[in-house]
């Protein structure tokens, strides 16, 4: 009997040990422990939240600002290398590179002081070169927050200097930074750990600015699980600090790891903690979750017989790639796509969207995104339909064509009326003769 019972326990101990095991593989680690207020950890490929902390409480985003500032700019300045000329500048408090009237610079060397060095002057220089008045750009900023669904901004300067009217939230601050991540001239602004300024005959001292962020070239070392470890952080390329008195201490972060890149957005907490708090989110993310590819848009394409078409069939794909984050441990569910293939009309260009893909997580719809055409696909008649000048001498020579028939037209029915006339007039002759 006790060596049954024995058994017994040790097949439940077992049971118990093999069950724990099974839980602990598929489950994260406790969530960060952190000093800031507020916190964001997103991915950056799909946008999904990974953390948050008080995440849509409104709070005042000091220098981190300028991720919008300078994404506005470069989405409404074609050209980096246009030379703006200082001129009335207002004085603007905080951060400078010091500008002063009568000083050019590229937009593209502006950019570098607003990103780098956060150099508040640098800001409205450019805010005044876009839009022609700080007011005016700050509008601009506003309507392209709205655009990308930052629904709780509001921004009232270009720098971000106190303001009871200029917010954002975590989230917010988060969405903006992985917007202008996808501008590759952005991202390497961020990443760049210093910049210089020669000596010119207006100011005539080298302007040499390092980074304000730490993660990119700091010697100096915070506690960092029970460890004493630089600042300096290989695996963070980006994106911007930001500080005053009412704000605190603000970092929004970018790094990439595992073939996977995270946005870490930490607001309103003290000193380094600045460094750790972010340190410790990004690892966070990187050491409970892992990305993986759904749909490669390369291993979706397909093709479509058209007829009376030069290329015979249309080639197409889905426009991008998707991507999921799971906790590591676990597997994607149960997913299917959908193509829909659009009516096709001739010509079609390269890239042009044909029809849209669907992504279903069992029954419910995740995600849809366009398919596109891989090639051009042309009319073996656009010799004529694509010909501008032969189509309009064609319209013409209808449009003459219809003119003289209606006129022939217009002609035999009135010489059958005068004919039809003339046999009555006739028969009403004979009738009074008789």
């Amino acid at each position: 009997m006790n060596r049954i019972l024995s058994l017994l326990a040790s097949l439940l101990i077992a049971f118990t040990y093999c069950l724990g095991a099974t839980t602990n593989s598929f489950a994260t680690s406790s969530n960060p422990n952190l000093t800031a207020q507020y916190a964001v950890l997103m991915d950056y490929e799909t946008g999904k939240i990974l953390y948050e902390k008080n995440a849509n409480n409104k709070l005042y985003p000091a220098s981190t600002t300028k991720i919008w500032t300078a994404y506005v700019v470069l989405k409404h300045v074609s050209d980096l290398n246009k030379v703006v000329v200082i001129k009335d500048l207002p004085v603007v408090e905080g951060s400078s590179m010091y500008l002063k009237n009568g000083e050019s610079f590229t937009v593209k060397q502006l950019l570098d002081g607003v990103l780098i060095h956060s150099s508040n002057d640098a800001s409205v220089a450019l805010a005044m070169y876009v839009s022609g008045s700080e007011e005016k750009f700050v509008q601009l900023m506003n309507e392209e927050a709205k655009l990308i669904g930052a629904k709780n901004t509001h921004f009232n300067n270009a720098h971000g200097l106190p303001d009871l009217d200029h917010y954002t939230t975590a989230h917010d601050m988060a969405l903006m930074a992985r917007k202008a991540m996808n501008n590759e001239i952005f991202r390497s602004i961020v990443k760049t750990p210093s910049i210089k300024f020669e000596a010119s005959e207006v100011f005539p001292s080298v302007r040499d600015f390092r980074s304000t962020n730490k993660f990119l070239n700091s010697n100096e070392k915070i506690d960092y699980k029970g460890k004493e470890i630089p600042i300096e952080y290989d695996i963070v390329d980006g994106v911007k600090t930001g500080y005053t008195d009412d704000a605190g201490r603000c970092l929004v972060s970018s790094a990439v790891k595992d073939n996977m890149r995270l946005i870490s957005a930490v607001f309103k907490t003290n000193g380094n903690d600045l460094y750790l708090d972010s340190r410790t989110l990004l690892d966070y993310g990187f050491d409970n979750y892992y990305s993986t590819t759904l749909v490669d848009k390369e291993n979706y394409v397909n093709s479509k017989r058209v007829p009376f078409s030069k290329e015979k069939e249309l080639i197409y794909s889905p426009e991008y790639s998707y991507k999921l984050v799971l906790p590591k441990g676990t597997k994607e569910s149960e997913y299917t796509v959908n193509v829909n293939l659009a009516d096709i009309k001739l010509p079609i260009k390269k890239a042009d969207k044909v029809g849209t893909f669907e992504i279903y997580n069992g029954k419910k719809l995740e995600h849809t995104m366009d398919l596109v055409a891989k090639d051009n696909v042309n009319s073996i008649f656009s010799f004529i339909t694509e010909n501008r000048v032969l189509i309009n001498t064609l319209k013409i020579a209808s449009f003459i064509l219809c003119v003289v028939l209606i006129t022939f037209i217009i002609i035999i029915i009135r010489k059958k009326s005068r004919k039809s006339n003339k046999s009555i007039y006739s028969k009403k002759n004979r009738r009074r003769r008789r």
